[in-house]
């Protein structure tokens, strides 16, 4: 199962955000982090320009991020990341992947990529960084991107990331906006956001969109309620912003989770919980998250999932 299951009782068009308590990871290493690294850095390898892009200027910031995310790790994984710091001189020692690294904080040379693009290679997260008033984004490495890239987004405002926005997602953009503009150094905050998807592939950047759209349009005619459990899949984003104190900018982190529906439905309370939010979510939405062309055989299988599930209980 995922470890987390954003399906309440209803739709919600609030933002969900919940503060990030100290004891709480702003990054998590799960039993998939060495798999997800080597895919990271295949893409990285092979599209180095496309996964990771950056504005000239902010260096600064870049660092405090290097700094913030090794500093979550050594915290919460003790036993799988080791961090020396003597002054400025950093040791870096990452068991996991059997790996190591010393630098001097601050100073890009001693790094064999800058800052963000390195420390985004010990994560399995998204890591965004925006600023300025707006914010805009101003440096990315993007590579579980869910239909979008660097390419279209680097740059442009908050609200602008998101567009074309529709009616039911604007007060939810609104709501965010505020947040960023608002959110105080120190104090960051978490939210889920939730798809269903036709593949489990981890990069769906808009590279990908067309050929997806394609496998969507072979699949669609064989999907019923009776196997559609085994070709969809849950996609949790677990979504972090942290206020940097030095810079000003806000690291926004994205650690994607998914797996497949059947996996999911283990019991009738989680089936009907995710029938009742699609069945209340409107239309624009289910849209804007792809989920209208299989939308009725979906929520059939839902409710003959609860029906199967009950009856298993009884008996």
């Amino acid at each position: 199962m995922l470890r987390y299951f954003p399906f309440q009782q209803q739709f919600n068009d609030k933002m969900g955000t919940m503060p990030l308590l100290p004891a709480d990871p702003l990054v998590e290493a799960d039993e998939h982090y060495v798999s997800e690294l080597a895919l990271k850095r295949r893409l990285l390898t092979e599209l180095p320009d496309y996964y990771f892009q950056a504005l000239p200027g902010y260096h600064t910031a870049q660092w405090e991020v290097l700094a913030l995310v090794l500093e979550s790790l050594v915290q919460n994984y003790p036993e799988h990341f080791c961090l020396t710091q003597t002054v400025d001189h950093w040791h870096w020692q990452n068991h996991l992947l059997n790996e190591e690294a010393v630098f001097t904080f601050g100073d890009a040379a001693t790094l064999p990529l800058e800052p963000l693009d390195w420390v985004g290679r010990q994560v399995q997260e998204d890591l965004l960084l925006l600023a300025g008033d707006a914010p805009n984004l101003v440096a990315g490495q993007l590579c579980f991107g869910n239909g979008w890239s660097l390419n279209e987004k680097l740059g442009l405002s908050f609200w602008q990331l998101h567009g074309p926005v529709t009616s039911v997602v604007q007060p939810m953009m609104q709501a965010a906006q505020k947040l960023m503009e608002r959110l105080p150094a120190g104090r960051p905050v978490c939210r889920l956001n939730w798809s269903i998807k036709i593949t489990d592939q981890p990069d769906l950047t808009s590279r990908h969109t067309a050929a997806l759209n394609q496998q969507l349009a072979h699949l669609l005619p064989e999907l019923n309620p009776d196997n559609i459990g085994q070709h969809l899949f849950v996609r949790i984003e677990r979504q972090t912003l942290t206020r940097l104190p030095h810079s000003g900018a806000v690291l926004f982190g994205i650690h994607t989770y998914q797996n497949r529906l059947a996996h999911e439905i283990i019991d009738p309370e989680r089936a009907l919980r995710i029938r009742q939010v699609l069945s209340t979510t409107p239309p624009a939405m289910l849209d804007y998250k792809g989920i209208i062309p299989f939308l009725e055989p979906l929520l059939a299988y839902l409710q003959l999932s609860e029906r199967k599930l009950s009856e298993k209980s009884i008996h």
